[in-house]
């Protein structure tokens, strides 16, 4: 599977379904704005507020994130406000339509939603109950396409977003994105190895904190 300048997006459905799609999308190189500069991830423990667990969730499936590319000597990838925002809007739109489906990634970057990305790839999921945030993060890990994005040495940006929903399902997306001028590798057709998976556990916070 060819990944090169392309972006990769995968989905994941659990609770009762589970599928994975694959949907890879050229998109153009050099987006013409400089790169935005990194922002910080959600607080560990942010003050109460009523979406504290989905931000609890998100801090929990970023750090694992970069837990596991630490294990494979992969570069960490640092969080980002637009892609966070892109992907809890999204979560938000699956969970209105009750569509588990990904979102036309070159109309985002052509459309401007977000700038100084040359590249886009998406991880996405859902579930008909509360699960915790380890659940997502594993369910991801486990699938290939899912771990090819995780894994993926030429991002550097990534936003994760949580949505919890009035009838108690969960939806989640992962943006990752690489910047202009970024000077990670080419992107590999290479998937990586189920094994070793630093955080296989279902475990951490849930919607409710």
């Amino acid at each position: 599977m060819r990944r090169s300048l392309l972006a990769l997006a995968a989905a994941i459905a659990l609770l009762p379904t589970a599928g994975c799609v694959v949907v890879e999308r050229e998109v153009p190189g050099g987006a013409g704005q400089p790169a935005p500069p990194a922002g910080a991830p959600p607080a560990e423990t942010p003050a109460a507020r009523t979406d504290e667990g989905e931000r609890q969730m998100e801090r929990v499936v970023f750090d694992r994130v970069n837990a596991e590319r630490a294990e494979r000597g992969i570069p960490p990838v640092e969080w980002d406000d637009q892609l966070a925002e892109l992907a809890r809007q999204w979560s938000r739109e699956m969970a209105a339509t009750q569509d588990l489906r990904h979102q036309d990634l070159r109309a985002v970057l052509e459309g401007g939603q977000v700038g100084g990305y040359t590249s886009l790839g998406e991880n996405i999921f859902s579930s008909t109950g509360q699960v915790p945030a380890g659940t997502l993060h594993a369910g991801w890990m486990r699938s290939e396409d899912h771990r090819g994005n995780v894994l993926e040495p030429a991002w550097d940006r990534l936003g994760v977003g949580v949505h919890c929903a009035d009838d108690g399902s969960v939806w989640a997306a992962q943006e990752f994105g690489q910047t202009t001028g970024s000077d990670r590798p080419a992107f590999t057709d290479d998937l990586p190895s189920e094994e070793p998976v630093v955080h296989p556990e279902d475990d951490g916070p849930t919607c409710s904190g």
